[in-house]
């Protein structure tokens, strides 16, 4: 069952969900990768301390040593959602030497406003785990395309909690993300991003709405 959320200036299609569905769609304001492809003006790219903006083409990304790999795959369909796999290689630095940084894949290149929204509706992830993470995974969401306006969300522990190789619906509420003076109306940038080995498969990344009574990290 859907239910429609309704707010001056709110997001037209978030989806509520009460059952073991969901629907994306091609709105990007409320979805922002539908069938492993980034949805309107997103743009989805990997990264590391090498070289932090490597964009996917044909649903293929591969950073300059392969720690993190990109590739299409199938969740109903052939190429409906990528696979995202980290290796856990150290990351050499500009100077040659190796360091610890992260390597990430990031939807960004737009601007939306979810202040609306913002106790109302979780980042819900259609994926599934193909390897649970040994290091450290933190979900970012970025405003202002600026690294001083973020908030982070750890996921190494529910990952490692789903099921392997089982297609789930992962919700995380917004305001469990951004907190404190995160601006909302301003958002640039989803991340997903570990120092360690990660395998997952992923098809559609959006909103969804809080089911009722349910304020996620608001006080």
């Amino acid at each position: 069952m859907f239910q429609q959320l309704t707010k001056t200036l709110a997001v037209a299609s978030l989806i509520l969900i009460s059952s073991n569905s969901l629907a994306f769609s091609n709105d990007p304001v409320s979805s922002y990768i539908h069938n492993g492809q980034p949805v309107g003006a997103w743009k989805l790219s990997i990264g590391n301390a090498m070289n932090y903006y490597i964009p996917m083409k044909e649903m293929e990304a591969k950073t300059e040593r392969g720690n993190l790999e990109i590739t299409p795959t199938k969740k109903q369909s052939d190429n409906d959602a990528i696979n995202i796999k980290w290796r856990g290689k150290k990351v050499k630095n500009e100077w040659g030497g190796n360091t610890l940084g992260d390597s990430f894949v990031a939807i960004g290149k737009n601007k939306i406003d979810l202040e609306p929204v913002k106790d109302l509706a979780a980042l819900v992830l259609d994926l599934r785990v193909l390897r649970s993470p040994n290091e450290n995974v933190t979900l970012t969401m970025q405003c202002k395309y600026s690294n001083k306006c973020k908030g982070t969300y750890h996921l190494k522990s529910i990952l490692k909690k789903l099921p392997k190789k089982e297609w789930t619906y992962l919700p995380i509420p917004l305001n469990c993300i951004g907190q404190g003076d995160f601006d909302f109306s301003a958002i640039t940038n989803f991340s997903i991003a570990t120092q360690g080995k990660l395998e997952i498969e992923v098809a559609n990344i959006g909103l969804t709405g809080l089911q009722e009574g349910d304020k996620g990290c608001a006080k």
